[in-house]
């Protein structure tokens, strides 16, 4: 049987919290992280649950015949899945500036990771990376620019080409947004910009907080870009795709219920 491999963007249109189960320092809920790098991430086996819950609840496969084909089944009987989904990747992060609209930041490693991921798909990459200095952001305007409380100067770069492969991951008109930052720089954005909100618990009959109902979690922003690979045998994965075609949004991670963790799913063209 033919095989198909591919890139789906997905694109926070609300928070989402994919979390790791136990808690990190002050925040009890953290969100999920690539170990080596602390960017933001959600895991292989989150993305691909929630797909299957996706076909199972939303596509209407059922849990029968078809979503154990394609998923796989742990019955006695079943089969291994015939395709394999990665870690959703970070790609975009949104920061809030002080000086004017949010942004979206990202950084010389993670394009060049980007890059790498294309080619191992079949993509064609015809764009290259530029150089950044610390303090300093890729963009196309001049002048300084205030990050959180940051300032940081912009160089004016021509960026058209890295935009236009980006924005087929599923964003729209990211010029006046888009930039680029050194490496440690972002690193510092990924670990310490998302945002941690306090939560408690109301007691239904006396109306007040219970005792010790607190607690910290952590969320990715809505409109910040991820992508994950998919691939497998090509009939499987098409069928995957075709979830999407007349609503492109899956739910992933928790608190479903209040809202968090749709994304909007875009195959990315192989150009």
């Amino acid at each position: 049987m033919t095989m198909k491999q591919t890139i789906l963007g997905l694109r926070a249109e609300t928070s989402i919290h994919a979390g790791t189960g136990q808690n990190s320092g002050i925040i009890d809920m953290p969100i999920q992280r690539e170990a080596h790098t602390n960017y933001p991430c959600i895991f292989g086996s989150a993305v691909k649950g929630a797909f299957r819950a996706h076909a199972e609840i939303r596509a209407a496969w059922g849990k029968g015949g078809k979503t154990k084909k394609v998923f796989g089944s742990a019955d006695q009987d079943g089969n291994a899945s015939p395709i394999a989904m990665t870690d959703a990747r970070l790609l975009l992060l949104p920061v809030r500036s002080l000086t004017g609209h949010f942004k979206l930041v990202t950084c010389p490693a993670i394009l060049k990771r980007l890059q790498g991921d294309m080619l191992m798909m079949g993509m064609k990459v015809g764009w290259s990376v530029p150089v950044v200095e610390a303090q300093q952001v890729c963009s196309g305007s001049e002048g300084d620019i205030f990050l959180e409380e940051f300032k940081f100067q912009q160089v004016n770069t021509d960026l058209s080409a890295i935009i236009a492969s980006i924005e087929s991951f599923g964003v729209e008109n990211i010029d006046a947004q888009f930039l680029i930052m050194d490496n440690d720089d972002f690193a510092w954005f990924a670990k310490n910009a998302t945002a941690v909100t306090p939560h408690i618990a109301i007691d239904s009959e006396t109306k007040i907080v219970k005792t010790g109902a607190l607690w910290y979690e952590e969320t990715l922003p809505s409109d910040a870009l991820l992508y994950t690979m998919l691939m497998g045998k090509k009939y499987f994965v098409d069928q995957v795709i075709d979830m999407f075609k007349d609503k492109p949004f899956v739910q992933i991670g928790g608190n479903e219920t209040v809202g968090m963790g749709w994304c909007k799913v875009r195959e990315v063209s192989h150009v």
